[in-house]
């Protein structure tokens, strides 16, 4: 035990405490855009180094620090564990917002491909399942040339996870016998974000 007293803040644990939860909200936020750009077989790596291996790690940090330095060492755990505690119910809202502004940043985009569907200017062969699979830049996409305004912009496909924004432009009006059943989440007129598991 040290005989003074020295502020949890001012040691590395405080550092590298609040890096980490600088880092989970930013990844949270970027989430969307960390699909398209990670490899598929990188994902769940990428997963465990930044949400599930450092909290055990820094938990027995934190205890250790506050073993070493009782009057202000407690304030290690009890931030940690009041961020993880804090972070569960904002992981869904963040995430979101992520995704709609990753959605925003590649709507352009999307509407370019779009129009060149329905103008019959994204040419390729369709696999057996009918689907043209393409790609303009880093943005992947895959549509059947026979309904051309249905579009699926792939995010990921990678261990039974598959998420990304759909475009769609079949209207569809509800009427006895008939409805209309939501494909994901709403992002703007004709997209909805998806994230199918299978």
């Amino acid at each position: 035990m040290s005989v003074v007293a020295r502020p949890i803040w001012r040691t590395r644990l405080a550092v590298v405490l609040v890096a980490w939860m600088v880092t989970v909200v930013t990844a949270t936020l970027a989430a969307a855009r960390l699909m398209e750009v990670t490899p598929d077989g990188l994902a769940p790596v990428v997963i465990a180094a930044i949400f599930v291996v450092p909290p055990p790690i820094l938990l027995v940090w934190s205890f250790w620090s506050m073993l070493r330095e009782p009057v202000t060492g407690w304030l290690g755990p009890t931030v940690l564990m009041t961020f993880v505690g804090g972070f569960v119910p904002l992981f869904a809202p963040l995430y979101l917002t992520g995704v709609r502004l990753n959605f925003e940043a590649r709507r352009p985009a999307y509407d370019e491909i779009a129009a060149d569907a329905k103008a019959g200017r994204l040419v390729g062969v369709a696999n057996r399942r009918g689907w043209v699979v393409g790609s303009r830049g880093d943005i992947r996409f895959r549509y059947r040339p026979r309904d051309p305004g249905l579009i699926e912009f792939i995010w990921t496909n990678a261990y039974g996870v598959r998420a990304g924004v759909r475009y769609d432009d079949t209207p569809c009006v509800a009427r006895p016998g008939f409805t209309c059943i939501s494909r994901g989440d709403p992002l703007a007129d004709r997209y909805t974000y998806y994230a199918r598991f299978f």
